[in-house]
């Protein structure tokens, strides 16, 4: 049975771009990287589904962005139930692929979701998020990204313990150098990088420094390798030899059991090798006809998130 974990994609809010302002079926539309119609019968699939918030929304802008798009993953979530089952816990995420289907997890990308308000945590939380990146590009009440140098703000240090606490997986993709660096001096759980690659291969300021990825590996954290053609190769090619690159660093730095997926699926300009369903789920095999063990290469697909995920997720 073919298998496949995806810690992030932005397929839930492809409506935010143009020209699908005004779609409302997110979750299988054709015309998108990730539609659930596209999932071979007999998958076994897990997607995190992010609610990706704009920086230019904030408080109660970010707070009605949030529950807008998740009360359409739920609507979504029940019109396509004979395909998806929408989880808030692992048990929920084994009876999904048990069954057949799509386990969707609904996480958040950018803690402007919280509009600054710790309670807001265990908002979401209830609301059935499971994960969150902590930042975009951009600043926000948490931290930043890379657009700015700034570090965590009290509130931030607040809202990952609260996260911790409850099991919601800290996502550090997109947090900047600076603040990756404080949260190594207060993080009290393994943490995720659901969409990263490795800076050493592909420069780009979003990728992690081999640095940061030792220290993961150390804390046995999860990092997703991005298809985003500008985190995978400087030329901007992107194509499935750049992440076998990728792939190759990561293991030369111990990371065999902390590589997973995280597409970026609806969000990014992906290389036409790996721009749908079908074609990620041939990076198993590619791995193995590159002298890649089957062991590792089903990690890297599956069993890393899944088992870090059964451990971590409240």
């Amino acid at each position: 049975m073919s298998a496949l974990f995806d810690l992030h994609c932005d397929t839930l809010t492809r409506n935010c771009y143009p020209p699908y302002e005004e779609e409302t079926e997110t979750l299988d539309n054709p015309a998108f990287h990730l539609a659930l119609s596209k999932v071979p019968a007999g998958t076994k699939w897990v997607q995190c589904f992010a609610v990706f918030v704009p920086d230019d929304r904030r408080g109660d802008d970010a707070i009605a962005f949030f529950d807008r798009a998740a009360a359409s993953f739920y609507r979504q979530a029940e019109a396509h139930q004979d395909r998806m089952s929408a989880c808030r816990s692992f048990a929920e995420m084994e009876a999904a692929v048990n069954a057949g289907k799509t386990a969707g997890l609904l996480t958040v990308e950018g803690g402007a979701a919280l509009a600054g308000k710790l309670e807001r945590v265990r908002t979401i939380y209830d609301a059935g998020v499971r994960m969150m990146t902590l930042t975009w590009n951009g600043p926000n009440e948490l931290a930043s990204g890379h657009d700015t140098p700034s570090g965590f703000s009290a509130f931030g240090r607040e809202a990952v313990a609260e996260m911790e606490r409850l099991g919601m997986i800290v996502d550090v993709s997109h947090l900047n150098d600076r603040g990756f660096e404080e949260l190594l001096s207060f993080a009290q759980k393994p943490f995720a990088a659901s969409h990263s690659n490795a800076r050493a291969v592909c420069g780009h300021r979003r990728n992690l420094p081999d640095e940061f990825i030792r220290e993961m590996v150390r804390r046995e954290g999860l990092i997703g390798l991005t298809y985003c053609r500008p985190f995978l190769s400087d030329d901007d090619r992107g194509s499935l030899d750049d992440l076998y690159r990728h792939v190759c660093h990561f293991l030369e730095l111990g990371a065999e059991k902390c590589i997973a997926l995280g597409s970026d699926y609806d969000g990014a300009g992906i290389h036409e090798d790996l721009d749908s369903v079908e074609k990620s789920l041939r990076i198993g095999d590619y791995l193995t006809a590159h002298g890649i063990s089957r062991e590792i290469a089903d990690g890297i697909c599956f069993e890393n998130a899944w088992r870090f995920f059964g451990k971590w997720m409240g």
